[in-house]
């Protein structure tokens, strides 16, 4: 078994590859919170434009829109506790709403920043509509791309099956284990994109190595995050603290987001806060900007009032220098 430290090492070469295809400018460096260390990502220049990955993922899950992103922004990319590159983080007992403020709050101070713009993803969402609600100070405008954990209790069978009591922790052991890039593809395109062929083989070496350095932090996150027969745990759902949320606030919704209930869901909040709105991204997945980058892209620019004057992105074909070869069942 590989130790630690070689995990580590396997990380940092699959993450410098994967940089030095798609963002070879970017600078890597760690900082300091209260529990710990870990990793941000940082690219451009200007106001800050701080982004927040979701549960399993890591900073480098942004890298294939991060030099998009960067045209008018000083971007930060972090590694949540126990995810990417960061400090291995144990999770069992730990109340993931105080957590989420005193976590972005550290990131924060330690990048001398004082107010930021935030964009985030899945479980990203929670920690940073959290943060916006308790300390909206700090934020002044938050993009929620993909179903935000903290809307519903559905989660895709898939992950359910990780979740169910005797085998589910080993059953999560094994894959992990045995995770290769064609089995990552897969597992994407049944869970997080709906095209899955979009994604570089660079990109998916990386999440492999992520996901095996990082499998006993994930481990120890699989149950606080919910159970396989009801979903996500109750006491992560917001419900109408999602009315406290007075910082504005756009939802970038996939149509076919398997995750939270559907758009509808975020829609039904936005009826209750004139602070929240909701875009429907046809066609995209959990993981929106891999499906519809330049979407994505162009509606994060819009609601930040970022310039709209760069030449678009380009479609989706190629990807990442991918070979366009996915998954065969799709």
């Amino acid at each position: 078994m590989d130790t630690d430290a070689e995990l580590v090492r396997q990380l940092k070469a699959a993450q410098a590859g994967l940089l030095a295809e798609l963002a070879p400018d970017t600078r890597v460096r760690r900082v300091r919170w209260s529990q710990g260390e870990t990793q941000v990502l940082e690219l451009g220049t200007g106001a800050p434009l701080l982004l927040v990955h979701g549960a399993l993922s890591g900073a480098a899950g942004w890298v294939t829109i991060l030099p998009q992103l960067a045209r008018h922004r000083r971007v930060f990319a972090v590694d949540l506790p126990g995810h990417g590159l960061s400090d291995p983080f144990d999770y069992t007992g730990v109340d993931l709403l105080e957590l989420a403020p005193e976590f972005l709050r550290d990131i924060l101070d330690a990048l001398e920043v004082g107010t930021v713009d935030l964009v985030a993803n899945s479980m990203g969402g929670l920690f940073s509509a959290v943060f916006a609600i308790e300390m909206a100070e700090r934020v002044s405008r938050l993009v929620l791309v993909g179903a935000p954990l903290g809307v519903d209790r559905a989660v895709p069978l898939p992950l359910r099956v990780l979740g169910l009591p005797l085998i589910g922790k080993p059953l999560a052991r094994f894959s992990t284990s045995h995770l290769t890039r064609d089995g990552n593809r897969k597992f994407w395109g049944q869970v997080l994109v709906t095209h899955p062929e979009y994604l570089g083989d660079s990109l998916l070496d990386e999440d492999v190595a992520s996901a095996r350095r990082n499998s006993v932090s994930h481990l120890s996150l699989f149950p606080r995050l919910g159970n396989s027969f009801k979903g996500v745990s109750r006491d992560l759902i917001l419900g109408e603290r999602w009315q406290a949320l007075e910082v504005p606030t756009l939802m970038l919704w996939g149509e076919c987001d398997a995750f939270f209930g559907g758009p509808e869901k975020g829609e039904a909040i936005a009826q209750k806060n004139a602070n929240l709105s909701v875009i429907r991204i046809p066609g995209a997945g959990h993981i929106a900007w891999i499906d519809e980058p330049d979407r994505v892209v162009d509606e994060i620019d819009r609601f930040l009032g970022n310039t709209a004057d760069d030449p678009p992105m380009g479609q989706p074909e190629p990807r990442l220098g991918s070979s366009r070869s996915g998954d065969p069942d799709r």
